[in-house]
């Protein structure tokens, strides 16, 4: 090829023999120049198009030309897909000395565009940023175009179905879901409404349950050009909503059986009251029952029925369908009632169970929640339940969520909670906080008047209980009537039981009179006896007068708990003791 060394490129020159398309129009929007590039381009024929409006002859060219003369600014970047081929485009006017003389139109290729465009290190970056967030995603994600042919998915995707993006890139999710891949598709949801679709597919080959959302993305035209699908591993949340199903059935289950036992025991031991200070009691207690009154403290001795008065208040509110839940904070060792009361998560410590467990607390959801023996909880718990009581909420034992619970709370003792707060042995804050309102069960040598019926009833329970038909005389109830019940209902109830197994005749005023004689006389047992002055070691008297005490408590009453109400101690006292002197 020969250089010219005289002749220089003209307008005209760079006119012709640019690769870019170039259609130049008037003011009016007719055609006056285009070059070779763009007659090629757009199949026009020579010079035959000229004096014809845009418009008419290449309408898609020709609306954005005339957005330009009309607004008299730039139509930059503008996509037009004509039969030949997709263009890219850009139009200027041409503005002379204020006056508006045409447009310019220039043109090319978009798959040129698109290669010049991929080798810029802007277009680079932001492939590379993509591309990665992608396939870093721990969700799968799936991008097809608007026919439904799968034009990518990133490797999560690939994990979830148990595909490869090889054996799925360029078919149709209509087939895929014929060959069951997946049990139904969220994209032909997408295509038929043209909107946001979500469903819950299950893969048989991988067994999950993929929680999928279809997202399109709408053209100029309307219609889908492309559909992105998000796949989220739905099968271990599945998993643990069956399993708190499963645990909120056992749990409502276990309230159930609770309000049945409470009322069930309220039924075998009504409370019986005859006497003033009795029904005054009642009347108190059915009235914050009536107002749904919370924070109740019930006091008195051992035996006095404190349990019954707490099962009988919830019996008469508004929350009588729901769970009663009896906690004895004397009976359970320090490092279990924590776990008892506020649960604990599966593998909180040693030995618990792999499930973990619901506490107490929970249980006791929207019921009643009665804490006997308060007075003996640990003082370091005392402060966690002072914490629910604020503010109604829980954790369990090695967890970290809170837990609401709304339920009523009884507190019971028969201890001196006043002498407690002062020998620093309770926290008063929490003392404050129990005793919004005070119930004191009146002992029973306060309340001859209930002692005749309360016999009566035992009586009659346990004659039917042994199939006897034992009966008692004036001498020996007036015997009863006069003895002072240290262990109050309680006791009144063994020494009915007693009577009724042990006595040999149906008759029982022998056996409940010596009966009687026996425990007075351990009660007044002498102790100003004179002192051996050769041994005055003051433990071991302590000691020896202990073990008796104990011997014969254990001869008269069938189990620990009924030792350790007689004796005025808590029964894990009663079961050291013994193991002590390995009585």
């Amino acid at each position: 090829m020969l250089v010219s060394t005289k002749e220089t490129v003209s307008f005209e020159d760079i006119f012709e023999y640019t690769n870019n398309g170039v259609l130049v129009t008037d003011a009016h929007g007719f055609i006056t120049h285009s070059n070779g590039t763009a007659e090629k381009l757009l199949n026009l024929s020579g010079s035959d198009h000229f004096g014809e409006n845009i418009l008419s002859v290449i309408p898609l060219i020709g609306k954005p030309i005339q957005e330009c003369l009309q607004t008299y600014k730039p139509v930059l970047a503008c996509q037009v897909s004509e039969k030949q081929a997709q263009l890219i485009l850009n139009v200027s006017p041409v503005v002379k000395n204020k006056l508006l003389l045409g447009a310019i139109c220039i043109f090319q290729e978009l798959s040129i565009f698109e290669v010049s465009a991929q080798k810029t290190s802007s277009y680079q970056t932001l492939n590379r940023q993509l591309e990665m967030v992608f396939e870093s995603s721990s969700d799968g994600i799936w991008v097809c175009d608007g026919s439904g042919v799968v034009i990518s998915i990133n490797k999560a995707s690939e994990a979830l179905n148990g595909i490869k993006a090889s054996a799925v890139i360029g078919n149709n999710v209509a087939d895929l879901l014929k060959s069951k891949i997946f049990d139904q598709s969220v994209t032909t949801k997408v295509m038929a409404s043209k909107s946001k679709a979500t469903v819950m597919q299950f893969i048989a080959k991988t067994q999950k349950y993929l929680l999928s959302t279809g997202t399109p993305s709408i053209d100029e035209q309307g219609n889908v050009a492309l559909i992105v699908i998000n796949e989220r591993d739905m099968t271990e949340l599945n998993t643990l909503r069956k399993q708190f199903e499963q645990s909120q059935k056992v749990k409502e289950k276990y309230q159930e059986e609770l309000t049945e036992l409470s009322f069930m025991d309220l039924e075998r031991n009504p409370i019986i009251a005859e006497s003033s200070k009795m029904r005054q009691v009642l009347q108190m207690s059915l009235k914050l029952s009536h107002i749904g009154a919370s924070n109740i403290l019930i006091l008195g001795e051992s035996g006095t029925g404190k349990s019954l008065l707490a099962k009988l208040i919830h019996k008469n509110s508004n929350r009588k369908n729901k769970a009663f839940v009896e906690i004895n904070c004397a009976a359970l060792p320090e490092n279990l009632l924590e776990a008892e009361l506020f649960g604990y998560e599966k593998g909180a410590f040693t030995g618990a169970s792999a499930k973990g467990k619901v506490g107490l607390l929970e249980m006791a959801q929207g019921g009643t929640l009665f804490l006997d023996e308060i007075g003996d909880m640990p003082i370091l718990l005392q402060s966690k339940l002072l914490k629910y009581l604020d503010n109604h909420e829980i954790r369990r034992v090695g967890g970290t969520e809170t837990i609401k619970v709304n339920c009523s709370t009884i507190a019971a003792t028969n201890q001196n909670l006043n002498k407690l707060v002062k020998n620093k042995q309770f926290r008063e804050d929490l003392y404050y906080r129990l005793n919004s309102f005070i119930l004191k069960l009146p002992p029973l040598n306060e309340r001859e008047e209930d002692i005749v019926g309360l016999f009566r009833f035992y009586l009659n329970e346990f004659n039917h209980k042994y199939k006897c038909s034992k009966t008692i005389g004036p001498k020996a109830m007036r015997k009863l009537l006069s003895y002072s019940f240290p262990g109050n209902i309680r006791e009144l109830k063994s020494i009915v039981e007693n009577a009724v197994v042990m006595s040999g005749s149906n008759k029982i005023d022998g056996f409940i009179e010596s009966s009687i004689a026996a425990d007075e006389s351990i009660s007044s047992r002498k102790t100003d006896q004179p002192i051996d002055l050769n041994d005055l070691n003051l433990s071991d008297k302590l000691e020896r007068v202990e073990r008796q005490i104990l011997s014969e408590a254990k001869k008269k009453f069938r189990t620990t708990r009924e030792m350790a109400t007689a004796l005025g101690v808590s029964q894990p006292t009663v079961v050291r003791k013994l193991q002590k002197y390995k009585i």
